[in-house]
């Protein structure tokens, strides 16, 4: 399991396992797929990472993840981190789903 946190270092949501991704009320927000699509909880693609740390939105670079777990917006602002497993796909949570 991954903490998703904002820039604060503030838990937002989490990501299990089974990339199910919860926000801290635990109401599900939807899922990251092992291939890299994230689609949110009505089953509706919003977005992919490309397991080099790039965030996609419509086919639109939207942020980036580092090694370490801080998650980067296109604009290089930092927006908050993953703490745990799953640095890539929470943070493509954070991107896709959270925030």
């Amino acid at each position: 399991m991954g903490d998703i946190l904002d820039a604060s270092g503030h838990k937002l949501a989490t990501i299990g396992q089974d990339g199910i991704v919860y926000n801290t009320m635990r109401v599900r927000l939807g899922h990251v797929e092992d291939n890299g699509d994230v689609y949110d909880n009505m089953g509706n693609k919003v977005g992919s990472y490309d397991g080099k740390g790039y965030v996609y939105e419509a086919g639109k670079h939207i942020g980036t993840i580092h090694n370490d777990g801080r998650v980067y917006d296109y604009e290089n602002d930092l927006i908050g981190s993953v703490k745990g497993d799953h640095i890539e796909s929470g943070g493509a949570a954070l991107l896709l789903l959270v925030r």
